[in-house]
């Protein structure tokens, strides 16, 4: 059904196996992408020089200017996503990655974001209970991930994991501790939970980040890419609200990756590179809390930033370590190759620092953050 679809919508696809169709498509992605990326680049570079000429502008006047860039960003977030994750489907369902394995995932990550919602709907509703409701929630998401490992096999088909390597579930458990305390630390204690602003801004942030992870500099052939700061709107987030709130919408991103890009070989695999990974960038908003550099802005971006990537960085190196071993290149062994080959994210790093420098040096971007934070601290003063 779906090829007399494509046969109907491509007109070079016509009568073509579906191997054949494939390549089709995913020349028409790579195209669209590549040009998804000089125009994000182009729009990004006219937003900085636009906040640049308005930056002595009064405040009613900036206030229309982030109206007007955030519609812009939104509305073009929107139009990435629509064309070119309607194409990654596409490919996605023709590369026949889309099985049991995939839709169990998928029902494990609903479960998840079902249970954060109806929890934090009977919080804010202050249900007596919404605590034990919560619980019960996390319990399902815990057997839910038992009965996954349980029955879905490691794939051997195209690598050989490691034997033995009881001590993957460990690590795995070492970095999820390691990103929860951080985010207990880095949250603030007068959180008034999720209003309509934390998630106004968190749907925006996950939107633009999602869309920005389409715009990419260059792919990595065992999975893996450099886009144009696609962490920037999650970091960001995190900043703004708090490490509590980046590390759901970080999660929430980490689904969103894995349904774009589904790479299935083993569950803990898919934990470490899509929902910790990318639920890592959450905790970029504790280097608020850092003596020192509490109150600078660019300092304490830049530090939650690196904070950030590196903890990303581990969750890929112990996945690629325990679960990719055998695809080490010649000279490496199989640590060495985790850490080398995991290294395009300082590549990402170095761009969101950047960008987001760029652009926490406009004053429409300093205002419109310390207008999130002032409900809940001082003033960060500008360095």
């Amino acid at each position: 059904m779906l090829q007399k679809l494509l046969a109907q919508w491509l007109p070079f696809a016509d009568d073509a196996e579906d191997a054949y169709l494939s390549v089709n498509v995913d020349a028409l992605f790579d195209l669209l992408a590549s040009i998804a990326l000089y125009m994000t680049l182009a729009i990004a570079l006219v937003l900085i020089v636009y906040a640049v000429l308005i930056r002595n502008k009064d405040e009613e006047y900036l206030a229309r200017a982030r109206r007007l860039i955030a519609g812009v960003t939104v509305g073009y977030s929107v139009g990435v996503i629509s064309v070119l994750g309607s194409l990654k489907l596409i490919i996605t369902q023709l590369n026949e990655d889309i099985n049991r394995n995939f839709w169990l995932v998928v029902g494990l990550f609903a479960l998840l974001a079902v249970g954060i919602t109806v929890t934090l709907v009977l919080s804010k509703c202050k249900v007596k209970g919404s605590a034990w409701v919560g619980l019960a929630f996390a319990l399902a998401f815990i057997v839910y991930c038992i009965v996954i490992a349980i029955v879905i096999p490691a794939k051997k088909d195209k690598y050989e994991p490691l034997d033995g390597n009881w001590q993957m579930p460990l690590v795995t458990c070492v970095i999820v501790a390691v990103i929860g305390v951080l985010a207990y630390l880095g949250g603030n204690k007068d959180d008034g939970g999720y209003d309509a602003r934390a998630l106004t801004y968190g749907a925006i942030c996950v939107a633009t980040a999602f869309a920005l992870s389409y715009v990419k500099f260059f792919s990595l052939p065992q999975g893996g890419s450099v886009t144009f700061a696609s962490m920037l709107p999650i970091i960001l987030y995190s900043y703004m609200f708090g490490t509590r709130k980046g590390l759901v919408v970080g999660v929430v991103y980490g689904m969103l990756q894995f349904i774009q890009s589904p790479q299935f070989y083993q569950p803990l695999q898919v934990l470490l590179d899509y929902p910790i990974a990318f639920g890592a960038l959450g905790v970029a908003g504790i280097a608020r809390k850092i003596p020192g550099i509490k109150g600078h802005m660019l300092a304490e971006f830049t530090v939650g930033a690196l904070l950030a990537g590196l903890l990303r960085y581990f969750a890929h190196v112990i996945s690629g370590y325990y679960v990719f071993s055998s695809w080490a290149m010649e000279g490496y062994t199989a640590v060495s190759w985790a850490f080398v080959y995991n290294m395009f994210i300082f590549a990402d790093i170095a761009i969101v620092l950047v960008v987001g420098l760029a652009a926490l040096s406009t004053k429409a971007m300093r205002r419109a953050i310390t207008q999130v934070q002032q409900p809940q601290e001082s003033s960060p003063e500008v360095m």
